[in-house]
């Protein structure tokens, strides 16, 4: 392959997407490859990458002292801000290499209901990595204060504020609504009665 071709295909595999940067003397940085840009002589292409604490920059392709690394967050929910999202990864083989929307799934736990609120952004993939979750307890009184639209539990399961008349909280089992439960983490609606052990074991949380 000539140089253009490669870094043709180069841009195909990592242009647009996520991935972890490798620089010397710094721990590892989560960046977009914005752009794949060829510039001919010595330099061969320049990559142009975004960071949100390192801002834009730009390296050259095949410079000594960085290296992309790509890796996949846990698969499941995870805590985003005031929400609850979900990660997981397409089951068809994919040519892009980095993380984006062609190989990876990436939205909060009840856009079924209310609709698809990620970005796509670096904070997202970010928290995707962190896979932060809490506890039934924690998550009641953090409903409870009106700051939070949902709060990821652990086994991917989720407690939101009510999407219906009934004021009750739900639970949800990655994207599906499972039960109700009052502010005082009562079981008061089982929609689906095969969760019935697993919801009394998780509920059992609160007292513990």
């Amino acid at each position: 392959m000539t140089n253009s071709e490669v870094i043709q295909d180069f841009g195909r595999r990592w242009q647009g997407t996520f991935v972890w940067l490798d620089i010397a003397d710094r721990e590892e940085e989560l960046v977009k490859v914005d752009l794949v840009e060829e510039t001919g002589g010595s330099k061969i292409a320049t990559m142009h990458l975004s960071s949100d604490t390192l801002g834009k920059f730009q390296i050259n392709f095949g410079s000594d002292g960085h290296q992309l690394r790509f890796k996949y967050p846990p698969v499941g929910v995870f805590q985003h801000g005031n929400d609850a999202m979900v990660f997981y990864r397409r089951p068809q083989r994919q040519y892009r290499r980095g993380i984006c929307p062609d190989n990876s799934v990436l939205f909060n736990v009840t856009r079924n209901v209310v609709g698809n609120r990620s970005r796509w952004n670096h904070a997202e993939i970010r928290d995707a990595f962190e896979h932060e979750t809490y506890s039934v307890k924690d998550a009641l009184k953090m409903l409870k204060g009106g700051g939070f639209r949902g709060v990821a539990l652990r086994d991917n399961f989720t407690l939101t504020q009510t999407l219906f008349e009934n004021p009750d909280y739900v639970l949800w089992h990655w994207v599906h609504p499972i039960a109700r439960v009052d502010s005082k983490g009562k079981l008061t609606v089982l929609m689906e009665e095969d969760y019935r052990p697993t919801v009394q074991f998780l509920l059992e949380d609160i007292h513990g």
